[in-house]
């Protein structure tokens, strides 16, 4: 249960490093809001791209 929710997190802060790329964040943005959470990041993304 522990990798599941370890590996979750660092794809969903892949994800949401990626979706802030495309929309042109910048390195120092994307870095810090993907590392503190992931997760969050990567809802507020999907939000944004839809």
């Amino acid at each position: 249960m522990k990798r599941l929710f370890f590996w979750g997190t660092i794809l969903s802060g892949a994800a949401a490093a990626y979706l802030m790329y495309r929309r042109g964040e910048s390195l120092g943005t994307i870095v810090k809001q993907a590392t503190t959470n992931p997760v969050g990041t990567l809802s507020n993304e999907l939000k944004n791209a839809f």
